[in-house]
């Protein structure tokens, strides 16, 4: 079954308030005494759903006072002011969405009559998607006949070809959009017909057709019918899409889709395709706006730092055995070699010449680098007995520990002896 609204649902997207207006007032024509009927701003609709919300809310078992309602109402995020809230109400009880809770006159405590909420779901939907969701409502019906124990020919018939009547009245108001219509206005209607679900309830109800109804000529030339309606809506939708696209994307249109969709796009996109979106655009650095009044204080606050030398610190003292600090610095370089040392003969173990690679990918990232820098500084000092090979090819895995890396061989190798017998120093 496809999506049903919740009520009050505040996470959607409706349409723009003159498609909701001429959405509803179209929808309101085949019960409407004169053309006056239907309010010229979507904005009643709104009140009416935030009354039923307090009735949802609040109302006990005897219902709610008009006063209580437009108390619940006060200091609402809208804004609405307690006269429009009146009037609401008012017009509410006279159509009887709002119901005495006794017949009785002078009745003050109302409940909700379940066809005007009926009527407010009914609204919230055509507010997101123009009536296509009625007519999945009514291909969930026409599969709720078909799946009766012994259901009626006739019933059945009657659902397949109205399906199949409401489904041309959708494809071919799209026809005309695409002939006519704007951009703006062929992407307001295909965010109606965003619904997926259409060619496979329309295959199931041919196959509960052949199923229950074999032989029956008058069914399965429906059936046949409403797969040919679906299949001329379907087309509409892609030639609508496919207009969008080719208008909105030629012209760098980035209103062709929602945030939403956008969104959608970077998470769950092709990563080759979306590695094309930039490549026609054009941008440049954003101009640093800073105002005169920002430049002055910035300039008169600015205390440039003195480039005088200063004389360290003598520190007196006559004690002899203070540490040297170069003797202290060549200490520490030391340590640092024999380390380096452990760790090279730790990798080749007892062997002259060891691949690298599988190491490194074992000890992950940060602590690869720190191997990576070892060998290579081993590799770089002529006294010391080690090679390093870093082969010319690339692995590259975004799912392992090291992202990217060169194979690299480290070996053991025979240090010629210096002619002055010493060894390098720090």
């Amino acid at each position: 079954m496809g999506e049903q609204l919740a009520f009050g649902d505040g996470d959607r997207e409706d349409l723009a308030a003159a498609v909701q207006l001429a959405n509803w007032r179209a929808f309101m024509a085949p019960v409407a005494e004169d053309a006056g009927a239907v309010a010229q701003h979507p904005e009643v609709a709104r009140v009416a759903l935030a009354i039923l919300k307090v009735f949802a809310e609040h109302a006990g078992a005897h219902g709610l006072s008009k006063a209580e309602v437009v108390q619940a109402l006060k200091g609402n995020s809208s804004g609405w002011p307690e006269e429009l809230i009146d009037r609401r109400l008012a017009v509410l009880i006279r159509l009887g969405f709002l119901e005495p809770y006794l017949l009785k006159s002078h009745q003050d405590r109302y409940v909700v009559r379940p066809a005007g909420l009926a009527g407010a779901l009914a609204a919230e939907r055509l507010a997101q998607h123009g009536g296509v969701d009625e007519l999945i409502l009514l291909l969930d019906r026409a599969r709720a006949v078909f799946d009766r124990s012994n259901p009626d020919p006739e019933a059945a018939l009657d659902y397949l070809v109205s399906c199949r009547n409401a489904l041309r009245v959708f494809a071919l108001d799209l026809q005309r959009q695409i002939a006519t219509g704007t951009t703006a206005e062929l992407m307001e209607s295909h965010r109606q017909h965003d619904h997926q679900g259409f060619t496979r309830q329309v295959k199931e109800l041919n196959k509960l057709v052949t199923d229950r109804f074999s032989g029956d000529w008058a069914l399965e030339e429906a059936g046949s019918a409403l797969i040919e309606a679906e299949q001329f809506y379907r087309l509409q939708v892609m030639a609508a899409a496919d207009k969008v696209l080719e208008q909105g994307g030629g012209s760098l249109n980035f209103d062709v889709l929602t945030v939403k969709e956008y969104d959608h796009a970077a998470v769950q996109g092709d990563v080759e395709l979306l590695s094309q979106v930039g490549t026609a655009l054009v941008a440049d650095v954003p101009t640093v706006w800073i105002e005169p009044a920002q430049l002055l204080e910035t300039v008169e606050g600015f205390a440039p730092r003195s480039r005088a030398r200063v004389r360290p610190l003598v520190v007196e003292g006559d004690d002899e055995d203070e540490d040297d600090p170069l003797q202290w610095a060549e200490d520490a370089h030391a340590h640092l070699r024999e380390r380096r040392r452990l760790r090279a003969d730790e990798l080749l173990a007892a062997d002259e010449e060891v691949d690298l690679t599988q190491a490194l990918y074992e000890a992950g990232w940060p602590a690869a680098a720190s191997i990576i820098t070892d060998v290579l500084a081993l590799s770089d000092d002529p006294d010391e007995p080690y090679a390093v090979v870093v082969e010319d090819g690339l692995l590259a895995d975004p799912e392992a520990s090291v992202t990217y890396l060169h194979p690299l061989r480290l070996r053991r190798q025979n240090v010629p002896q210096r002619s002055d017998g010493g060894s390098g120093g720090f």
